[in-house]
């Protein structure tokens, strides 16, 4: 936190400046594409600060301006050396800044870093290079010796300095045993109610865990979803490996759905179909599963009932109605496995009954965007930007989604070359 973003992400600023790379006029041009790039849940909007200077910037807000805003903002604003050298620390920071991180990638963040510090002295001069640079090359043995950045660094820990700062003390002193027994109270408030599982009738945890907002509710409404056989290793999987398929009605992780579900409702016939495709295409039979108009005695009928949803968490990533994100697959008649970005329409579960078992399915309902005109070809891959046509209208059994599959969110924008050109869609892979 202090040493990539409020360290060298802030040091960069003031160096353009001194450059005249970065000037008052052209932060407004800066500022004006910035605000058309639509930031996911979780990351900060700077909405008016490039603008003014990067006058008051947060540790997150310069993560945002990292990962999200500077590869497409400064792109007609650096020279290209300094633009690639700069992409070499924005890398950096998408890598580890992950929830998760192998050997390979930590190998890989501490080669860019160091070559992003030789070519700064090369660009910039010695006398630019100051001591926090020097401690990027102690953050591979951290994440060795600690786990992943995500799991140490001090947002979470500053941000409860803030809840400490607003607590309202009427002047007096000795709040803080106070303040301590609440937080443990809410943190425990569902292993708590659960530990009188066998003395209280089901009905009672349950009303209990209603009115105290628990997250434990989740696992006694949702059995099916968030049992006990999840499988870190396995939910990571289905998002990382297109060949390992998921169904829909694999195990999800706890406290993964809102507290409430949407009321029942009809799907309309169109996305009912591409419900009826998928569960073909999933289930490996296309006999298996009868239309609701013509469902015969040897089939299994699917019913076109769903329960919509307003968001989910994956493991701290949120998605919800109207969500940007990427899912891997494999490439036409190719083993190559590739990111493809969609939007969520919305999320929804959907029962069916199999061998007189209920099992519940949760999907997320989306639109694909085309490939680029070009074929394969991107032409700003190397600012980690790639280029997508407007979203496909079609239909089939591809807009259904398992949620296992959502790999990552992603940062969106409108983009054009030339002002006679197309608009194209400017995707920025997030971590």
């Amino acid at each position: 936190m202090h040493n990539l973003y409020l360290g060298t992400a802030k040091r960069m600023i003031q160096i353009w400046r001194e450059c005249n790379y970065i000037n008052e006029k052209n932060q407004l041009t800066m500022q004006e594409l910035a605000n058309g790039i639509f930031v996911p849940c979780g990351y900060a909007h700077i909405t008016k600060k490039i603008a003014n200077g990067f006058s008051f910037m947060k540790a997150d807000e310069w993560k945002s301006w990292c990962v999200i805003y500077s590869p497409f903002v400064l792109k007609h604003v650096l020279p290209a050396k300094n633009l690639e050298n700069w992409i070499l620390f924005v890398d950096t920071c998408c890598l580890l800044t992950k929830p998760s991180i192998n050997d390979k990638e930590i190998d890989e963040a501490h080669s860019k870093l160091q070559l992003f510090c030789t070519r700064f002295q090369t660009l910039y001069g010695k006398s630019a290079v100051t001591p926090n640079m020097h401690l990027y090359l102690h953050l591979g043995e951290c994440v060795h010796d600690f786990g992943p950045i995500y799991a140490f660094w001090l947002f979470s820990f500053e941000r409860y300095n803030s809840l400490l700062k607003n607590i309202k003390t009427n002047q007096k002193d000795g709040f803080e045993s106070t303040m301590m027994k609440r937080f443990l109270e809410r943190t425990y408030i569902g292993s708590f109610i659960q530990s009188f599982v066998n003395h209280l009738p089901q009905f009672a945890i349950d009303f209990l865990h209603c009115i105290s907002n628990s997250q434990d509710q989740l696992a006694a409404l949702h059995p099916s979803s968030t049992a006990s056989t999840f499988s870190l290793s396995d939910f990571v999987e289905y998002s990382l490996n297109p060949h390992h398929s998921a169904l829909g009605c694999e195990p999800l992780p706890p406290s993964v759905f809102p507290i409430k579900l949407d009321q029942r409702i009809t799907m309309c016939k169109g996305h009912y179909e591409c419900l009826l495709e998928f569960y073909r295409h999933a289930y490996g039979s296309h006999n298996l599963f009868g239309h609701y108009s013509n469902c015969e005695s040897n089939q299994i009928f699917v019913n076109n009932r769903i329960e919509k949803m307003k968001r989910i968490s994956l493991l701290g990533q949120e998605y919800s109605s109207g969500s940007y994100f990427r899912a891997y697959y494999l490439e036409n008649n190719s083993e190559d496995k590739a990111a493809f970005p969609g939007r969520i329409l919305y999320l929804f579960q959907h029962l069916i009954t199999i061998n007189e078992t209920v099992i519940t399915h949760t999907f997320a309902f989306v639109e694909w965007y085309s490939s680029y005109s070009l074929g394969s070809y991107q032409p700003m891959l190397n600012e980690g930007i790639e280029l997508w046509n407007e979203p496909s209208s079609v239909l089939n059994y591809e807009c259904i989604i398992p949620v296992h599959r959502l790999y990552s969110p992603i940062a969106i924008a409108k983009y054009r070359f030339t002002i006679t050109s197309e608009f194209k869609r400017l995707v920025i892979p997030l971590p």
